[in-house]
């Protein structure tokens, strides 16, 4: 049986044909990396860094028409990073309301199980805005 030759067109290095499997592979990586070191990529860092949970918006009763803007786009964002929809949207809105706001709407509107999301905004915004 032949020796095994290095598969680069211009290199002389082999070696015995009887060289065990695992141990050729190896000879040949740390030939590659000593070599030709230009033709070896180098794997980039692992990033362990894991992105903050995004955070449910909070809203409470007897707050300003600015305050219920601002609480408009930040649920809506958070709806959209979360990839929430349908009746999901609906019951995440009544989560977002504090304690006092939330007992104020089962009182007052019942359920949010019934309604789309734009009927539940406007519900949620009829006990907010004063």
């Amino acid at each position: 049986m032949a020796d095994f030759k290095f598969p680069a067109h211009d290199c002389t290095t082999t070696w015995p044909a009887a060289t065990a499997p695992k141990v050729l592979l190896k000879l040949i990586d740390m030939h590659e990396r000593t070599t030709y070191p230009s033709t070896v990529s180098t794997p980039s860092p692992v990033s362990n860094i894991k992105a903050e949970k995004v955070k449910r918006p909070v809203i409470s009763a007897a707050g300003t028409s600015e305050e219920w803007a601002y609480f408009q786009q930040e649920s809506s964002d958070y709806m959209a990073v979360t990839n929430l929809s349908g009746s999901d949207v609906v019951c995440q809105l009544l989560e977002c309301c504090d304690e006092n706001l939330r007992k104020d709407f089962i009182r007052s509107i019942g359920a949010l199980a019934d309604k789309n999301e734009a009927r539940g905004l406007q519900s949620i915004k009829t006990l907010t805005v004063r």
